[in-house]
């Protein structure tokens, strides 16, 4: 079985997002009070990695703050797109042998069952190179797919920027996930040239790179693209977050947790609670908590860090970082810190 490394993409700007801290990275903005390259770097444990890096840039030490003990961190000091970010990554890969996985960090909704089918393909079609696609109603603003019309074969990928009009009628999107043998990789990358219409570097050349050198490349065509959706701006951030509250809220549900209004529900995707808790309306359990069986937690409650037993009732109260034992009534109107 190979080794596996995993980049993840996380130094861009994000202007979009139209902060006035400079001090504040796109990809360590929030969704249920967990940082977005979180949720990425989570997907990637399926993998069991040798290692895994994190490319950072703008306000690298904020990124850096958030996966700090879980991965290497890569600095890339020029922002000159995705394939100069993976030039950087690339110094720490050389000499190694086996598959890297090349993710982006604000696609907080991809799951491990995807990652999982992305692989097997790769795997199974003993591929030099394999992308994740998917087929968008909208396709503005991503990178285009370009077959060839008789068999099918991927032959390159079309950045955005580097459209012309008669292709802007192609739906098929590279989704910016990679899966590529490390020494293809080293080799490609280095090939890479920013003679384009932006002046950058871009990853999605070496398809194109070792298509032509007459290596096997595919993509695995995600028939869902919900799991590629990439935050870019505050509304997509709140899109995105309604629908992990659903996803994490919809588990619960399922394995014995009432949510009497799952609306107003905000749970974190790594707490844990237990079976016949009851979490009422406009409550938040965020961060880490670990809730026993047969609680009452709200209404209009907030729990972060917090150890609940059982049998608990805690009631229109703040409680954080503490734990709270068997039996115990909170509030209503309490402040435990």
């Amino acid at each position: 079985m190979k080794d596996k490394y995993v980049v993840i993409l996380a130094a861009g700007q994000g202007v979009r997002m139209n902060s006035s801290d400079e001090s504040h990275s796109k990809v360590a903005y929030p969704i249920l009070g967990k940082p977005l390259v979180n949720y990425v770097l989570d997907a990637s444990r399926v993998f069991n990695a040798k290692e895994t890096y994190v490319v950072v840039g703008f306000a690298g030490e904020a990124t850096a703050k958030c996966v700090e003990g879980e991965a290497n961190i890569v600095w890339q000091d020029k922002m000159l797109g995705t394939g100069y970010a993976m030039k950087k990554a690339n110094e720490l890969l050389k000499g190694k042998e086996g598959d890297v996985i090349i993710l982006n960090g604000d696609t907080p909704l991809l799951t491990k069952e995807t990652l999982e089918k992305i692989y097997h393909k790769h795997e199974k079609n003993n591929n030099v190179l394999t992308i994740c696609s998917t087929v968008l109603a909208n396709p503005k603003g991503y990178g285009r797919v370009v077959r060839e019309a008789a068999s099918y074969r991927l032959l390159k990928v079309i950045p955005h920027a580097e459209l012309k009009e008669e292709e802007m009628d192609n739906h098929e999107i590279n989704s910016g996930i990679y899966v590529v043998d490390n020494k293809y990789l080293q080799e490609y990358v280095a090939k890479l040239s920013k003679d384009n219409n932006k002046q950058e570097y871009y990853l999605s050349d070496i398809v194109k790179l070792i298509a032509d050198d007459g290596n096997k490349v595919d993509a695995y065509v995600l028939e869902n693209p919900e799991d590629l959706f990439n935050i870019n701006d505050r509304i997509q951030l709140a899109y995105a977050a309604k629908v992990m509250r659903k996803r994490v809220n919809h588990r619960l549900m399922l394995s014995g947790v009432s949510i009497e209004d799952p609306d107003t529900a905000y749970i974190s995707p790594d707490a844990i609670i237990g079976r016949d808790t009851v979490v009422r309306a406009n409550s938040s359990i965020l961060g880490k908590c670990v809730i026993g069986e047969n609680n009452f937690i709200g209404p209009n409650s907030t729990l972060k860090n917090v150890v609940v037993g059982n049998n608990c009732k805690i009631t229109n109260s703040d409680v954080r970082n503490v734990e709270i034992k068997d039996n115990e009534v909170v509030g209503p109107f309490e402040v435990r810190k």
